[in-house]
């Protein structure tokens, strides 16, 4: 598999004129989110404890996994995970939307762990994705 050296995120942002977003790409850890492990959720609530308000861009798989992970690590900060049905650099993804949403929603909200997907916000352990559907649902 081929790793960019840029992320989807990246162009997106630039796409969208948000000058005042901080982004870090990890080449060396950009995977599956289902190859995911403990040490690389460890990396990602290591790196949202470092910052007030993230936004972390991640599989929808395994992305309640990593939350939970987050939420024992940064109960103090606004961490909002976010991610797309169609991958971003495909025609018809969900990508941008998400991560718009991801962003309005790291501005606004109090401190926790939260999900945003397709326009919904969800507070990490009040949703689940829909096997059958591949959406967020409330639990």
């Amino acid at each position: 598999m081929t790793i960019p050296q840029t992320s989807a995120a990246e162009e997106m942002i630039t796409r969208l004129g948000l000058t005042n977003i901080e982004v870090s790409y990890q080449p060396d850890r950009a995977k599956d989110s289902l190859d995911m492990d403990d040490t690389d959720r460890t990396f990602i609530a290591d790196w949202c404890a470092t910052h007030d308000r993230s936004v972390v861009i991640h599989g929808t798989d395994t992305m309640i996994e990593t939350a939970r992970v987050v939420a024992k690590r940064c109960p103090d900060k606004v961490v909002v995970l976010t991610g797309a049905l169609q991958p971003a650099r495909m025609r018809d993804t969900d990508a941008e939307f998400n991560l718009g949403g991801a962003v309005i929603a790291a501005q606004a909200s109090v401190p926790g762990v939260y999900i945003v997907m397709d326009g919904k916000l969800f507070i990490w352990d009040k949703c689940k994705k829909n096997p059958t559907t591949g959406h967020f649902e409330p639990l």
